[in-house]
């Protein structure tokens, strides 16, 4: 976006400051943001060095586990698309049904659907050409393929029985799901496109920095 003044923090999505109740250092990622000012010239880019602290309740949450199980992925990338297929499909009651406590609320964004999503990333990272819906730019289709796919999983582990972190769905999300590793094997093959938005959206949207290194292995760092 060309900011002149940015500051990265690594926190959890909807946390800007890092975590509820804890002034002290909200005050710090608010200085360290209102510090950028001083600088003559931009762009400025730079990294908060911290992590947020972990609150009480998170402490007490520390042994949540998705309850639904996935078996072990078979090496190459179509069965990577069939597991995550198979995700999608065993978690889909949780959102039909809400879990005990009824708070699944999953709303689709993408042209089209979860399934379809799956199976268009598998044709990016099979090597074929990237799938058309309609006057949809690639870019904003698989950007929006990326949240539907991200934010279903979490509102059906949410639905699931006992509670977590933000962190906690997050670290399961992005580090046991096949639905996670297609979307870093489809980000690792639009690097190379042609296209600089795609290539932007490939580097910095589709997999959160903190888990590049192992969903994006060999990609250039992040700038």
């Amino acid at each position: 976006m060309r900011l002149p003044r940015f500051l990265w923090v690594g926190f959890a999505l909807g946390r800007p400051f890092g975590a509820p109740h804890e002034p002290d250092f909200q005050r710090r990622v608010l200085g360290a943001a209102l510090s950028l000012l001083e600088r003559s010239s931009g762009p400025v880019l730079e990294d908060f060095p911290d992590d947020a602290p972990v609150t009480a309740h998170e402490i007490e949450e520390a042994g949540w586990s998705c309850p639904v199980s996935f078996p072990a992925v078979d090496e190459g990338k179509p069965a990577l698309v069939k597991a995550a297929l198979a995700e999608v499909e065993r978690l889909e009651p949780w959102i039909e049904t809400g879990g005990p406590g009824g708070k699944a609320a999953f709303s689709p964004v993408a042209p089209v659907p979860l399934r379809e999503i799956v199976e268009a990333f598998g044709e990016i990272v099979t090597g074929g050409p990237a799938p058309e819906f309609g006057a949809t730019p690639l870019q904003e289709w698989v950007r929006l393929g990326c949240d539907d796919l991200h934010h279903f999983a979490i509102e059906a582990s949410r639905a699931q029985p006992g509670s977590a972190s933000i962190a906690q769905r997050e670290d399961w999300f992005w580090k046991q799901t096949a639905i996670a590793r297609l979307i870093g094997e489809t980000a690792s093959a639009l690097l190379d496109h042609d296209s600089p938005m795609v290539r932007g959206l490939a580097r910095r949207a589709m997999v959160p920095r903190a888990y590049i290194e192992a969903l994006m292995p060999g990609s250039a760092p992040f700038i």
